[in-house]
């Protein structure tokens, strides 16, 4: 017996021609669904999606959280439609489903077609069959063809909003072995919820733990961007925690590539090998590679060159592993100053002679003295911080380091998204402008004395490894003074350290970073070269200001004899 939903039923009858076949199973589903999108796709554009046709594509979604909270809203939308489109499916599956089977009752009596209209009670079969069955069939494809809206905003999704590609899974999974590699995470607390690093012994909770096929992926991108030591250590815990079926894989792990216990020892042996080899060949980090201070192997680890005490350089540009160890101290938060430096510095209030700054001076916190660097807290109010990260927000795109010819280069050292913003018809950044102006007494105007603002937002792991801000475009054009601006706090990581300076600063909404790039001479200061920590927990904004070499001549004139000169006086 087969019942409709007013509680009808037909008649049964066996089953000779074992037309169960014909029943609707999930292919014949999506044939639905195919159908539905070629009408679609073929017929009008629906008004709620035609304003997102023309939408800019967004830039990658795994280089800043802005994008990333983008990514959760749209994906709300997106699965709450395809929940009622599922839910509609289903219903239709049911309804065709017990239409095809009360047919399939009917000719398994072995009825021929004339036999429907020649015996009384086989044409009351059928004439009961359709006239019951076929208006819920008809109602259940109404409803399906109702959500052709709904079916057109999902297919539009990849064109119109975006859609992380693998290239962006790589990225995130690339950043969060750049934090173990950073901040050392317990990954044997991450399997029981916990995030646990070296900079902050209390737990964060994680609501979403790594599977064992997660951390072979993470482990497997770590090793792709060589950073070894994530690697090794990302795939032993895909070991550890993997068993004969997987048992914590997810609902979406089926569309994943295959991988068995095989695949993780191989390449777990792969990563070990390459570990040491490139510890042995380049030392334990550059800028493009990372491993662990020792030898895996035990036999390498014996060599003497393994167990030297750990050395600070200061005061002078040094070689590059020693500035990236120097970097990683910096960015878990030690402070590599000796006392003989630190106890000259001092905090006080300054208005460097501005009258806007005379009933409220600012406060300065001087970090270093030669180089001269220093902090300003206050100077952009939260209310203007959070217009600053508004009005960037849409104008995100990937951001990129600088050729040598001038020319962008995406690059796996830099990961944040960046935005650049001119002052003109914008209240907050022309305030801004003048404030900058008034504080260090420098041309600070777009095209004139310096470059326009440029917003930066930090992904997953988001950081910018050590680097200079002079961009060898010509000494008129080159960056003289960096005015940086914190706009958001951060939680966990995200510092602004200097190798060669031996301090760092933690991010803090409102207040300035400030520093000079070289003298007034025009020659670089290489001791200046700074990073942006990676990001552990939190939101990033920050705000650039550079002030170029080329517009300063009337405020700040070159010095005859004394090509040496420091570029500003400390502020007062």
């Amino acid at each position: 017996m087969t019942t409709y939903d007013n509680g009808r039923t037909t008649c049964g009858f066996s089953d000779p021609f074992h037309l169960k076949t014909l029943r609707m199973n999930f292919r014949l589903a999506w044939q639905f669904v195919l159908v539905l999108v070629i009408r679609v796709s073929s017929g009008r554009i629906p008004e709620e999606t035609r304003h997102l046709r023309k939408a800019q594509y967004t830039p990658p979604l795994s280089t800043s959280t802005y994008h990333l909270s983008y990514l959760a809203r749209d994906e709300i939308r997106a699965t709450a439609k395809l929940q009622d489109l599922a839910e509609a499916l289903s219903a239709a599956l049911d309804v065709l489903n017990r239409y095809l089977s009360s047919w399939e009752e009917l000719v398994a009596a072995g009825v021929e077609l004339e036999g429907f209209a020649s015996h009384p009670l086989h044409a009351y079969a059928l004439t009961k069959h359709v006239s019951l069955g076929w208006p819920h069939v008809e109602a259940s494809l109404r409803a399906l063809s109702n959500r052709s809206q709904a079916i057109d905003f999902l297919l539009g999704r990849t064109r119109t909003r975006g859609v992380p590609t693998g290239e962006d899974l790589a990225t995130v999974a690339g950043g969060l072995a750049r934090l173990h590699d950073y901040y050392s995470l317990n990954l044997t607390a991450l399997a029981h919820a916990q995030l646990v690093s070296a900079i902050d012994a209390h737990p964060v909770p994680v609501g979403i733990t790594p599977t064992a096929l997660d951390l072979h992926r993470i482990g497997s991108a770590a090793v792709s961007h060589n950073v070894l030591n994530s690697g090794v250590d990302f795939l032993r815990a895909a070991l550890d925690r993997w068993d004969g079926n997987v048992s914590s894989a997810r609902s979406l792990d089926v569309f994943d590539a295959r991988v068995d216990l095989d695949d993780v020892v191989k390449t777990f042996k792969k990563a070990t090998k390459i570990h040491d080899q490139l510890l042995e060949k380049k030392g334990s980090r550059s800028k493009l590679h990372s491993t662990h201070a020792s030898p895996l192997n035990k036999t390498l680890a014996r060599k003497k060159k393994y167990h030297k005490k750990e050395e600070v350089h200061l005061g002078n540009l040094g070689a590059e592993t020693q500035g990236m160890k120097q970097y990683l101290r910096l960015c878990r938060g030690e402070d590599l100053r000796p006392v003989s430096t630190t106890s000259r510095l001092s905090c006080r209030y300054v208005t460097n002679g501005s009258p806007l700054y005379r009933i409220g001076p600012l406060r300065m916190e001087v970090l270093s003295l030669d180089p001269y660097v220093v902090t300003l807290e206050e100077v952009v109010t939260p209310s203007e911080a959070a217009a600053l990260v508004r009005s960037s927000a849409g104008f995100l795109e990937r951001s990129a380091t600088i050729r040598t010819n001038g020319g962008p280069l995406e690059s796996f050292i830099r990961t944040s998204s960046t935005a650049w913003l001119p002052d003109n018809g914008r209240s907050v950044l022309s305030v801004l402008t003048h404030r900058i102006e008034q504080l260090i007494g420098v041309n600070a105007r777009d095209g004139e004395g310096a470059e326009v603002f440029q917003a930066v937002n930090y992904g997953v792991g988001g950081h910018f490894s050590v680097h200079h801000d002079h961009v060898h475009l010509g000494l008129v054009k080159d960056r003289m003074l960096t005015f940086l601006m914190y706009l958001t706090d951060v939680p966990q990581g995200g510092r602004t350290v200097f190798p060669w300076v031996g301090a760092g600063v933690r991010p803090k909404r409102g207040s300035t970073l400030l520093w000079y790039n070289m003298n007034r001479a025009g020659v670089p200061d290489l001791r200046v070269q700074h990073g942006a920590c990676p990001v552990l927990v939190g939101d990033k904004w920050v705000m650039n200001k550079w002030i170029n070499y080329g517009g300063q001549f009337h405020t700040l004139p070159c010095i005859p004899g004394d090509p040496s000169a420091a570029v500003l006086r400390p502020l007062d």
